[in-house]
């Protein structure tokens, strides 16, 4: 093998390892962006939640004891009628805890889950992973807006409402959701990937992009 050959051969072979070397990168930039997007929406989601359950401490904070008594009951009521027929476990219950912090009253979420003869409480974020956490605050926000006076009216727009939930639970969180907007005459607009969710609806349209990037909508 002449000199030439040899250092045309080594180069080729330094090429395909840098070749390699280049696509294992970028397979590697791929997963991260993904994890980053997931990351991005898993953090937004969190922060829904979070200013969700600070308006309900808000409105449980300016009212008076009996009225708080009541609109605990209700809100009881509503996240635990989700909590059960989403999860399908009537053992599920919902509390809430009023407490005094520094003179005023601060409410504390608790799930109550039964195994056997004993029941476990919990904070949301502990009970049986996110999808606890997701389930509650869609009813929260629901009771919010049946007990805020003036009651706002309108239909209600759900972005995702199944994406934290199990795949398996979707048809009892569609039905949950059109027994809740036939109990309370509300109109739902789901945006949503799930199609369980989607031929729930009484219509459903899908959304595309055609070559030239445009959206198109067509009955689904």
């Amino acid at each position: 093998m002449s000199l030439s050959t040899f250092s045309l051969s080594r180069y080729e072979l330094a090429l395909s390892s840098w070749r390699s070397q280049y696509e294992q990168g970028r397979g590697q930039k791929a997963l991260l962006q993904k994890q980053r997007q997931e990351k991005d929406e898993a953090l937004s989601q969190v922060r829904k939640n979070i200013e969700t359950w600070r308006q309900v401490q808000v409105l449980l904070t300016k009212v008076s004891d009996y009225a708080r008594r009541q609109l605990v009951e209700r809100i009881e009521e509503t996240v635990t009628a989700a909590l059960q027929t989403v999860l399908a476990d009537d053992s599920l219950r919902f509390e809430i805890e009023m407490k005094e912090l520094g003179g005023k009253p601060s409410a504390e979420w608790r799930v109550v889950s039964r195994y056997g003869n004993t029941e476990v409480s919990n904070n949301p974020e502990d009970a049986r992973g996110g999808g606890i956490v997701d389930i509650v605050s869609l009813a929260l926000r629901l009771a919010l807006l049946e007990l805020s006076r003036p009651r706002p009216e309108g239909p209600v727009i759900l972005d995702e409402p199944a994406k934290m939930v199990s795949a398996e639970y979707a048809e009892n969180l569609a039905y949950f959701l059109r027994s809740y907007a036939q109990k309370t005459g509300r109109q739902f607009i789901v945006v949503t990937h799930n199609e369980t969710l989607a031929r729930s609806g009484d219509k459903a349209y899908r959304v595309t992009k055609n070559e030239a990037g445009v959206s198109e909508v067509t009955p689904a």
